[in-house]
């Protein structure tokens, strides 16, 4: 995992581009990658980075065809606390970004989705970011 990188004192920044890989976060069929457990041994440690800005791109999720922020990510980084900037690029649940608005540890000042992939209607084929998912977290 990322833990092996604690040794790099003056490591700030981070881009981690986990967009190509891609499995199923639900219903992993035998055989298949079982995203959380993956991402669960990948990002441990990365509480005990020094980060300041981390720039994310989860991976692909088959079941439901998008990327987005799980719960084991999640839960590892409300546990970043020099963390200020955070760019996800690619959908996250509400619930699951409580863990980082809400934690006293963290000082988290910009968190950004980009590329959101909220599913669109049948006859829209547009990506853009909805303006009631925007809201929604601006509100939180």
């Amino acid at each position: 995992g990322l833990s092996c990188l604690a040794g790099y004192l003056r490591l700030s920044k981070m881009k981690l581009d986990c967009g190509d890989t891609v499995g199923y976060a639900l219903t992993a069929p035998a055989g298949q990658m079982d995203l959380s457990l993956w991402e669960r041994f990948f990002l441990n440690g990365i509480g005990s980075l020094s980060l300041g800005e981390l720039d994310y791109w989860p991976p692909q999720n088959r079941d439901v065809d998008q990327r987005s922020l799980s719960l084991p990510v999640a839960g590892l980084l409300s546990e970043c606390d020099t963390l200020r900037k955070l760019f996800i690029h690619g959908t996250a649940h509400e619930h699951f970004m409580m863990f980082l608005v809400r934690n006293n540890n963290l000082n988290l000042r910009d968190v950004q989705l980009r590329e959101d992939y909220y599913p669109a209607p049948e006859n829209e084929m547009s990506t853009e970011m909805r303006v009631d998912s925007c809201c929604r977290f601006e509100d939180a």
